[in-house]
C-alpha cells in the first residue's frame, strides 16, 4: 500500500486511470489526460494564458482576453478606422491601436487635427470649417450693402457677396444706408421711409385755375395732375375766381383778396 501511494503523483488532478491515457505525463507539467499538448510543459489547465498564438490553458480558446484590439489606418495619419479592426498580439502592419478616425481616407482629418478651410472635419469634433467661417450676402447691385435673404456660410470670401446684410434693396445701387435720400420714389437711406424732407407739397387745382385749394394737399417729387404748386385759390370749385382774376362787381371775392367787389372793373359810376 505504501509503495501505490507514491506512485501517485503528489498534488497532480486524477484525470483516470494510467492505462486509459498512455504515457501518464510526457511534458513532466503535472498534468495527464487533460493536457491538451503533452509535449509543452507550458501548456496545461493550470497554465496563464498569453498573447502566443497557443491555447495556454487548455479551454479550447487562443489568446482570449490577452490579444490587443488595432484598427486599420488607411490614410496613416496615427489614428485607425473602427470599423476595420483585428485582434492580435502584435500590431500588423498598417494598423494602429486606436480607432478614431472620423475618415480613414483623409490624412489631414483626425482627432486634435487643426481645423482649416477645406470644407472637411479636420479636427474630428464633428464640425466642419467651425470659427473660420463667416456670413456672406449677395450684393446683386455691387453697392457695397448684401441682401439678409442671400446668406451663405463660407471661410472663403465668395465673388459678388459682401459681409454685411445692411440692403433695402439689393436691385437699386442707389438705394443703401447712409446714402443721401433724394426725391425718386425710393428709401434711399434704408431707413424704412421713402423720399422723406425732400418731396414738394403740392395742392388740389379742382377747376384747373392753376391754383390750389388749401384743404386738400400732396406730397410728391413732382407736380401730380390735377394739383397746383401753391394754395392761394379761395374758390377751388370756380375757375373764375382766383388771385390773377378780375375783381367784378357781382357780389364775389373775384381776385381772393379777401374783399368783395373793391374797385369793380365794371362798377359803373353816375357822376
Amino acid at each position: 500500500m505504501a509503495l501505490a501511494a507514491c506512485d501517485e503523483p503528489e498534488d497532480k488532478p486524477d484525470t483516470g486511470p494510467l492505462e486509459e491515457t498512455g504515457a501518464p505525463d510526457a511534458d513532466g507539467d503535472g498534468y495527464y489526460g487533460d493536457d491538451c499538448d503533452d509535449s509543452d510543459p507550458s501548456v496545461n489547465p493550470g497554465a496563464t494564458e498569453i498573447c502566443d498564438g497557443i491555447d495556454n490553458d487548455c479551454d479550447g480558446q487562443i489568446d482570449e482576453e490577452v490579444t490587443t484590439t488595432y484598427y486599420g489606418d488607411g490614410d496613416g495619419d496615427g489614428f485607425g478606422d473602427e470599423e476595420d479592426w483585428v485582434e492580435a498580439c502584435e500590431k500588423p502592419t498598417g494598423y494602429v491601436p486606436t480607432g478614431t478616425d472620423c475618415d480613414d481616407e483623409n490624412p489631414d482629418a483626425y482627432p486634435g487635427g487643426n481645423e482649416v478651410c477645406d470644407g472637411a472635419d479636420n479636427d474630428c469634433d464633428g464640425e466642419i470649417d467651425e470659427d473660420l467661417l463667416s456670413w456672406y450676402y449677395a450684393d446683386s447691385d455691387l453697392d457695397g450693402y448684401g441682401d439678409p435673404a442671400t446668406a451663405i456660410e463660407s471661410c472663403v470670401e465668395l465673388s459678388g457677396y459682401v459681409t454685411n446684410d445692411e440692403d433695402c434693396d439689393d436691385t437699386n445701387p442707389d438705394a443703401f444706408p447712409g446714402n443721401p435720400e433724394v426725391c425718386d420714389e425710393a428709401d434711399n437711406d434704408c431707413d424704412g421711409t421713402v423720399d422723406e424732407d425732400v418731396t414738394t407739397t403740392y395742392w388740389i387745382d379742382a377747376d384747373g385755375d392753376t391754383y390750389g385749394d388749401v384743404a386738400t394737399t400732396a406730397e410728391a417729387c413732382s407736380q401730380p395732375t390735377g394739383y397746383a404748386d401753391n394754395a392761394e385759390d379761395c374758390d377751388d370749385a370756380d375757375a373764375a375766381i382766383n388771385p390773377a382774376a378780375t375783381e367784378l362787381c357781382n357780389g364775389y371775392d373775384d381776385d381772393c383778396d379777401g374783399a368783395l367787389d373793391e374797385d369793380a372793373a365794371d362798377d359803373a359810376q353816375p357822376w
